[in-house]
């Protein structure tokens, strides 16, 4: 499908990614009018057994997809990595949906009161599928067809948010969710695997597939060890406290997350990308470079949750949750740090293999299972809070290191920390205002103030794009006879 008028393809790439990455989010003022904070608590629960298994279902293979075919010689043998791979991830996806339905029976006890059997069954389809979906996406981006990427995952998001309101309103509870989300994502992935199939066919190389498992089962490892990172806090907090304060603690943790949906369309795009620029002419610098625009920009859009949040809240969420904003800031940093340690991590993917991945996301699960077990027990969400930075503080300083001695980058340093001074100032100055009116204010003030020093320390420059917003306003001029 080819891109209509001039548009650049990486704004239909950020567009879909958005779309696709924030339907829950967008919903958010819905949801916490139908449901109430207990029963969201109890869809979390559910979300988070999906986030745990569709780590597994996707089997890195994104990642390896990224890696092989990035550096592959010539068409031919990038197709052919990517019929391999998309294969196999499409033989994970059934093996994963036919044994976590067996499962389902067995693990319903133990999940307690108000969920039921078709909410579980739901769940596993949705990681079964999630992870078949990863590959040909991936695969999407690599090709930059954007304009297809941008419709099927805008379709997607479209389609989920009408079933689920739809739903909701007929009073399915979390069902109306989960299935909204069932439904669209089987509609995408068979419109994917037409596609994928169409353009690489289906089939696995045997020296191929060899290569991949050596590269994939470390990240696999590093998947399960990232459950302590990712999904095992919302279950420590159902188990010292409540279903209403879990409940609190997601919105709040939905709203964090704005900061990765900010960063999606420059991750995913760097992610498929990073290697190529590393073999390019001045291929190290590049990198550098590129990766200290990712960190300033999670440092800015961090700021800019923590600043517009309290009007969110206020406006849009049901005064029920209103709870929530006091977690609300320190699991932005939380997201914050590891958004960071996931742009200086390039040295570590580099080699044959990822083992130090996998020890540094084992040492950082230790971490954070120790801190999760002691912290939450003394100090409940707040604990738990704790745990999380303390663990995501030690795996970006061990990424960083051995990246580091594998790759050695000259960052941006110096700017990034002056960078990080003026944010947290004005996060600071944010926290103490104390009506809507001032938050406003404080939401442009700041933005323009780092929007400025993105300028002046040349981070990121704004003329090309102010040049490139005048020229399609500006009338063409007549040429004279």
């Amino acid at each position: 499908m080819k891109i209509p008028f001039t548009i650049h393809p990486s704004i239909y790439f950020a567009l879909g990614i958005v779309m696709m990455k924030s339907v829950s989010l967008l919903m958010l003022p819905i949801v916490t009018r139908y449901l109430a904070p207990a029963e969201f608590g109890r869809l979390e629960l559910l979300l988070s057994i999906a986030d745990f298994a569709s780590m597994l279902a996707g089997f890195a293979l994104a990642d390896a997809l990224y890696r092989f075919a990035g550096l592959s010689k010539n068409a031919d043998e990038e197709k052919h990595i990517g019929k391999t791979v998309f294969t196999m991830a499409s033989i994970i996806g059934l093996m994963c949906l036919s044994t976590g339905l067996l499962l389902v029976p067995m693990a319903l006890p133990m999940l307690g009161e108000g969920i039921s059997l078709l909410d579980l069954q739901l769940v596993v389809f949705l990681f079964a599928v999630d992870g078949c979906l990863v590959v040909p996406l991936a695969w999407m981006k690599m090709k930059e067809n954007a304009f297809t990427f941008f419709v099927l995952t805008t379709g997607k998001a479209i389609c989920q948010a009408i079933i689920s309101w739809q739903l909701l309103k007929a009073d399915y509870g979390i069902t109306a969710m989960l299935l909204g989300g069932a439904l669209s994502s089987l509609l995408l992935v068979l419109i994917l695997i037409k596609i994928q199939v169409s353009q690489t066919g289906l089939g696995i190389n045997t020296k191929l597939l060899k290569q991949i498992l050596v590269y994939c089962s470390p990240l696999v490892i590093s998947a399960l060890a990232a459950f302590a990172m990712l999904s095992a806090d919302r279950w420590v907090i159902n188990l010292v406290t409540t279903a209403e304060a879990l409940g609190l603690y997601a919105v709040a943790k939905k709203l964090a997350m704005i900061l990765i949906i900010l960063m999606q369309p420059f991750g995913l795009w760097w992610a498929a990308r990073r290697f190529k620029e590393l073999n390019s002419p001045d291929g190290k610098a590049s990198v550098a470079r590129f990766t200290s625009l990712g960190i300033a920009l999670v440092l800015c859009f961090s700021t800019c949750v923590c600043i517009a949040s309290p009007i969110v809240i206020d406006l849009l969420i049901d005064p029920s949750y209103a709870g929530a904003m006091v977690y609300l800031c320190p699991l932005v940093l939380f997201f914050a740090i590891k958004q960071i340690a996931e742009l200086a991590n390039l040295g570590c993917f580099v080699g044959k293999t990822t083992w130090n991945v996998m020890a540094i996301d084992l040492v950082t699960a230790a971490v954070s299972i120790i801190g999760l077990y002691f912290l939450s027990q003394q100090w409940l969400i707040n604990g738990v809070i704790a745990a999380l930075l303390i663990a995501q503080c030690v795996r970006f300083t061990l990424f960083y290191v051995v990246s580091q001695r594998m790759l050695y980058l000259q960052y941006a340093k110096g700017k990034l920390l002056m960078l990080a001074a003026l944010c947290l100032s004005i996060t600071f100055v944010s926290l103490q205002l104390t009506n809507m009116g001032q938050h406003f204010v404080m939401s442009i003030v700041g933005g323009l103030l780092m929007a400025a020093y993105l300028q002046v320390s040349e981070l990121f420059s704004f003329v090309p794009i102010l040049k490139r917003g005048l020229a399609i306003i500006r009338p063409p001029r007549l040429l004279s006879k």
